[in-house]
This record gives C-alpha cells, sequence and structure tokens, in this order.
C-alpha cells in the first residue's frame, strides 16, 4: 500500500526545490581542461557575463554520476566522496568513473539513441544482438572514434557494418542521409528530391555520395550453395514448373533456421540513379551517377569494390574538418546541456559556434587526443566550468547560452531509471550475463545449422527438398481440411472448436519443422561431427558445454539449456545474500524471491530491449522510440507524475529487500535514517529544517516517517533534475 502524502511529506517537497550550495574549493586542474576554462573567461569577459560560483562536493559528485555513468551514487558512493580529504578526489572520480562498466551502460544508451538502435530490427535475427554488442564492447574498450566509425560503414568488421546497414536495409538512400548528418552534422533529406532550399547542397550532390554505399546488400550466411543448388533447379529443364514449385518452397523450409543469418555484400558496380522526375540541366532523368564527395579532395577509387573503404577513409581523416567538430561537438553537449553549434547536425557553411575560438580548440584536441572520447570527456569534466552552478536557462536562440555553468537540465527517461534501479539492485553494474549467453546460443546455433547445410552436396540437399515437397503437400492437404472447418466453427460461435483446430493446425506445421531438423540438420551434425562453443557464465561459475539438443530450431535455448541459466541465477543470488551478511534462512527465502525479480526487472536501462514496449516507464519518460535520430522526449507530462505517484514503483523502493530499505535498516538513530535517505536520493546529507519537519511527525506517523520522506524525494524536483 502506498505511503500516503502527509504533512511532512508535502512540506518536503515544497522545500527541496534547488537550494543554494556552499563554493567549493578550486581543485587541481589539468592543462588541456585549464585552457578551456582560459577560452571561456576570455568568452564570457567580452560577453560582459559573470561566472557561476563552484558547487559543493555533493552536487558534482552526483552531477558527475548522472553525466558519466547515468545514475546517482549509492549512499555508500556519496558518503565515501564526501569523507575524501584529498584535495584532487574530483580528479579521481572523474577517471574512476570513466573507467566503470557504468560509463559503458550510459554511454550506449546516448549512442543507441543516435544509431537507432532496435532490438527487433530483424524480427528475431541477429543484427541487433551484434549492433549492441558492437557498441558496448568499442566503449569498454574505448576504441578510437574514427575507429568505431569505419567498422560500422566501411565493412572492416563484418558483424558491426552488417547490423549497421541492416538498419536501413532497402534503404540505401536514407542509409545515406542518416550516415551524413550522425557524422557529418549534415543535412541531405531535402536534397533527395530537389536541391537543398537553406544550404547549398543539390539533387546531383545527394545521389554522388549515395553511389558510395549503394551497392550494400545482404545474403544468407551459409553462403552461396542454397543458392546454387535452387539454381540447378530451376533451370532443370527435366523438372516440370509443378515440381519446380514445390521444391523451391521446401528450400524455404530448410533454409528457414537460417532466415536471419545473413551477411554482408557489397557490389559495388550497382549506381544510383536519378529519379524520372530529375528537373536539372546537368543531367537526365534515370541517369547512373557515380561517387563523388561533398567537400574536400576528390577520391581516386581503384576499384568498384574499394567504394566503401574510400568512403569510410574519407569520412574518418583528420582532414575532413566537419567530422571531428561534430563529435567534439556532440561530446560538449552531453558534458554541459548544450552545444557549442545547435542543432548539433544541422551544420552549414554559414553555422557558427557560440564561441568559434573555444570550438575550434575543442576540434583540435579531438585530433590530438586521436579521437579517444574518454580522454576528451575526462578534459571537460576536470574543468571548473563543469564544476559550476548549474544554468537555469530560458533562452529563444542557443547562442544566448553563455555556458557559465552546465545547463540544468532534467534526467533522461534511462537515467530516471537507472537512479531507481540503483535504489533497487544490489547488483546493478554486474555485465548483462542472461543476454550475452542468449546471444553466444544464437551464434553457435547459426554456426552448427550452417555447418550442416555446408557439409552436404547438391544431390543429397535436392533429395532433401524432395522428401520435404512431399510432406508438405501432404501437410497442405490436411490444412486446407482444417482451415475449413475453422472457418465455419468461427461462423456458428463454437469458440472451443475453433481453438482446437487452431492448436492442430499449428502442431502440422510444428511436426514439419520438426521433420526437418531430424532428418536433415540433425543426421548431418551427427555425421561431421559437429560441436558447439561453450557458453561462458558470470564470475567463477564456469561454463556450460553446449549440445544440439540445447536449442530448437530458432536458435533459441530449450528447456534444457533454460534450467542450467537458472542454477546459475540462483548461484548468484546466494552469493550475493552471503556478501550481504544474511544468515536467517526466512529472510534469505525472501530476499531470494526479490532479487529475482530485480536481476530480471530492475536492471540498467542499457541491457533492457532498446527501445522498451509501449506502456513501459522508460516509454512514458521520453525513451527515444528509435526511429530517428535522437528523438527521446525531456518533457515532462501528467502520466509521468501519476507513475511516479500512483504507480507500484515506490512499492519496490521501499520493499525489505531494497537497497535503499537495508540502508534505512543498517543505520542505528533516526537522524541517520533520514541521513541515509537523503544520501541514497539526493547524495547529500539532510539539512536541520529538513529532519525538524519529518521528526515532527513522528508521534503521529511513527516508523512511517522513513517512507513519507522516500516519497516525497522521490518526487521532488531535486531528485529528478541534473542538478
Amino acid at each position: 500500500m502506498k505511503a500516503p502524502l502527509s504533512p511532512c511529506s508535502l512540506a518536503l517537497a515544497c522545500l527541496l526545490p534547488f537550494s543554494a550550495t556552499a563554493a567549493a574549493p578550486a581543485p587541481p586542474t589539468p592543462p588541456d581542461s585549464a585552457q578551456v576554462d582560459a577560452l571561456l573567461e576570455k568568452f564570457w569577459k567580452a560577453r560582459g557575463v559573470k561566472p557561476n560560483p563552484l558547487v559543493d562536493d555533493a552536487t558534482y559528485a552526483r552531477r558527475l554520476y548522472l553525466d558519466v555513468v547515468g545514475r546517482i551514487p549509492t549512499a555508500a558512493e556519496a558518503r565515501e566522496f564526501l569523507a575524501d580529504t584529498r584535495p584532487d578526489k574530483r580528479a579521481r572520480l572523474v577517471d574512476r568513473l570513466l573507467d566503470s562498466e557504468g560509463y559503458v551502460s550510459h554511454q550506449f544508451n546516448f549512442w543507441a539513441d543516435i544509431l537507432r538502435v532496435n532490438t527487433q530490427q530483424g524480427g528475431g535475427g541477429s543484427y541487433a544482438v551484434s549492433y549492441i554488442d558492437f557498441v558496448k564492447d568499442s566503449l569498454r574498450r574505448n576504441v578510437p572514434y574514427d575507429q568505431f566509425v569505419r567498422e560500422l560503414i566501411s565493412g572492416e568488421n563484418t558483424a558491426a557494418s552488417t547490423a549497421y546497414y541492416y538498419r536501413d536495409r532497402g534503404m540505401p538512400l536514407d542509409n545515406m542521409a542518416n550516415t551524413v548528418r550522425i557524422f557529418l552534422g549534415t543535412r541531405l533529406e531535402c536534397a533527395q528530391c530537389h536541391n537543398h532550399p537553406f544550404d547549398k547542397w543539390t539533387q546531383m550532390d545527394f545521389y554522388h555520395m549515395a553511389a558510395f554505399s549503394y551497392g550494400v546488400g545482404f545474403q544468407n550466411g551459409y553462403g552461396g550453395q542454397m543458392s546454387e543448388v535452387q539454381r540447378v533447379v530451376q533451370n532443370d529443364p527435366q523438372l516440370s514448373r509443378e515440381e519446380k514449385s514445390d521444391l523451391r518452397r521446401a528450400f524455404q523450409e530448410i533454409s528457414r533456421p537460417l532466415r536471419n543469418d545473413q551477411k554482408i555484400e557489397f557490389r559495388g558496380e550497382r549506381l544510383p540513379e536519378l529519379p524520372h522526375d530529375y528537373k536539372y540541366e546537368d543531367a537526365k532523368p534515370k541517369e547512373k551517377i557515380g561517387p563523388r564527395t561533398l567537400f574536400g579532395e576528390e577520391l581516386e577509387i581503384v576499384s568498384d569494390g574499394a567504394k566503401l573503404a574510400t568512403y569510410a577513409k574519407w569520412m574518418t581523416s583528420p582532414e575532413n574538418p566537419r567530422f571531428t567538430l561534430v563529435i567534439a561537438n556532440r561530446l560538449w553537449k552531453q558534458a554541459m546541456g548544450l552545444g557549442l553549434i545547435e542543432p548539433v547536425d544541422e551544420i552549414m557553411d554559414n553555422t557558427e559556434a557560440t564561441s568559434p575560438e573555444l570550438m575550434a580548440y575543442l576540434s583540435r584536441q579531438m585530433i590530438e587526443k586521436k579521437h579517444d572520447m574518454k580522454a576528451f570527456l575526462r578534459m571537460l569534466y576536470k574543468t571548473r566550468a563543469y564544476q559550476r552552478e548549474a544554468v537555469a536557462a530560458d533562452f529563444l536562440d542557443p547562442r544566448e547560452f553563455a555556458f557559465t555553468g552546465p545547463l540544468l537540465r532534467r534526467m533522461s527517461a534511462e537515467q530516471v531509471w537507472d537512479s531507481l534501479a540503483t535504489l533497487i539492485n544490489p547488483d546493478l553494474e554486474q555485465p548483462d550475463w542472461k543476454r550475452s549467453l542468449e546471444a553466444q546460443v544464437r551464434n553457435a546455433s547459426y554456426e552448427l545449422l550452417s555447418g550442416a547445410i555446408a557439409s552436404k552436396s547438391q544431390d543429397e540437399l535436392i533429395a532433401d527438398a524432395r522428401r520435404i515437397a512431399d510432406r508438405q503437400r501432404e501437410s497442405q492437404k490436411e490444412l486446407g481440411r482444417l482451415q475449413k472447418e475453422l472457418v465455419d466453427a468461427r461462423q456458428r460461435k463454437d469458440q472451443k472448436k475453433a481453438q482446437e483446430l487452431s492448436r492442430q493446425t499449428n502442431r502440422l506445421q510444428s511436426e514439419l519443422r520438426q521433420m526437418v531438423f531430424d532428418s536433415i540438420y540433425k543426421p548431418a551434425i551427427q555425421k561431421k561431427n559437429l560441436e558447439m562453443a561453450s557458453l561462458e557464465l558470470p564470475g567463477d561459475l564456469g561454463e556450460i558445454e553446449m549440445k544440439p539438443e540445447m536449442v530448437d530450431d530458432n536458435g533459441r535455448p530449450t528447456q534444457q539449456l533454460r534450467r542450467r541459466i537458472e542454477e546459475a541465477e540462483k548461484q548468484l543470488i546466494e552469493r550475493q545474500m552471503d556478501r550481504l551478511g544474511i544468515v536467517d534462512e526466512r529472510e534469505r527465502r525472501n530476499l531470494q524471491g526479490f532479487l529475482r525479480t530485480a536481476y530480471s526487472n530492475w536492471v540498467r536501462a542499457a541491457n533492457l530491449p532498446s527501445p522498451a514496449p509501449a506502456g513501459h516507464f522508460l516509454q512514458q519518460f521520453g525513451q527515444s522510440d528509435r526511429e530517428t535520430i535522437q528523438n527521446a522526449e525531456s518533457a515532462a507530462s501528467v502520466p509521468q507524475a501519476l507513475t511516479l505517484l500512483n504507480g507500484n514503483i515506490f512499492e519496490t523502493v521501499v520493499n525489505a529487500g531494497s537497497v535503499l530499505s537495508r540502508e534505512v535498516k543498517a543505520a542505528d538513530t533516526p537522524d541517520a535514517k533520514i541521513d541515509a535517505i537523503f544520501l541514497s536520493l539526493l547524495g547529500r546529507q539532510s539539512r536541520p529544517e529538513e529532519r525538524e519537519v519529518l521528526l515532527a511527525d513522528s508521534g503521529t506517523r511513527g516508523e512511517k516517517i522513513y517512507q513519507d520522506a522516500v516519497f516525497a524525494l522521490m518526487n521532488s524536483q531535486e531528485f529528478l533534475f541534473v542538478k
């Protein structure tokens, strides 16, 4: 049952917006950070403005946690930082957070918005999994930004390039426009249909750029063998049209388990052609157009097959000023809340940064740091400018913002979710091992089944197809009969009969698929003694030796494998309870259920489906739908308020097994309990007037005052904003 909004809760909610903080002593500043500050001071002097004072340690730490790892600090983390007396503790915290797994999760959310990473792309294929793994692994290994982009667009990294181009499969012109917008900060969409009305780009420029990547396509991962045998069948003059049709359907059924295992294929000879209504004098409608860059030197393309590599090399070159400018401006906005150039992806020749001198310095630093994004962010987070009080500015023109401190902004949907999860899940930063296992299973399954098909000769595959075609003809007759009966049952509104007929229809289809696996794949696997890779479990839990029967024909774990994974999760939960020092069996049983739910539901947003399904908390709080580039929404809404006020989140946060509840329980005095709540939610200790408001209500509310405090703080501006 929800805690009622008591008088003390209302008083707290009104008390909390944004109080002034005592200025902190000036921390040591690295040379590159100091130069950023010097350029800003010059800029402020020219603008006639003064910078905001430096924030206190509590405000700085909470801001840094949210900006670098995407969540609030735990009470223990806040307490440790506040107790640290070393003069360089802020710089140390920057370094520690940038090197943490939380940085990977938060930066993944940032790039998932930009790259439109969608776990549903491919209808169950491995493309989204590969995309997610590539982005996270690149961030974890701190791959230089230029290398990261080259691997996406050049074909150097097969899994990454396949995933990147598959996102816009069948839409090569849209893919190019998205690529240029993301990495060069230029909008070309309008030039697809006519010369750009506001920029210098022509429709011809658009098609010249599209020619670089227009030849990207996809083929099934089992190679050309299946395609070749189908060509042999279709060209066989001794087969009737009906036989060819039957065999074609049979081959489709045989290859169904591998339908989502596609690889990138580049046919460099393919070129885009101008639309039929092209109206300019420099070319004729339907004319094919070759590659040429938007700006910079003319490129020498040694062969059709080298187009993608040439395209990627030009785009990511240090001599391409737009490439470096865009990422420097994006990361500056990530740290300070607003870009020196806005919008960040609509840059024109006449676009001027708010501070051109600072923008030029940041671009040079990106090149000097060899496109090391982490080193660049480290420079920004160690500036005095970042450590100043936030600016609650409301302006019509972004160029009015003087960066006298970071822009005050509300948390993103992912930051709110991850901050709530911090109050609930005691092992939040654990890597997403279950999803990783699923990816390993799927990849191992594809490799196993592809190997089975590759081991067969053309004659064997044709014989297999004939057996399946015979079975399909028999099944088709039975399916026809069942469908007629199903229509009749529905017309008679005989729901029970209709359900039984639907089950029979599904059973027929399942039996056919099982026959394919048992009669075609399984014998080949056994004959060639094909083996599957081992699955790595988290921590020191060892491995699972995979066997063919552990996956179904869709590459998903069977019940046998699921049980093994559940056993591993149970072991992790037992170890977590040991670390928490819980020995009482009843308490362990209760906590075990809570932790199982927390580990499944309250994980980092980066480990949930991307985007979250409709109606999920993340969607309500404005998460991007991943359809267009960076379209997340940060505006507040009534449904958001109702979710926090009336949803079941509060009950989860104050559950006896949550991180927050255990923190409060460990405190031994009312003041200490209140401080534990404030440290957990706001990263600071309570003020005397706040404790007074709460404790004044203790006579009527008793122990409920602690839940009142949690409820009030969860719904306060101070909790929901990056201050």
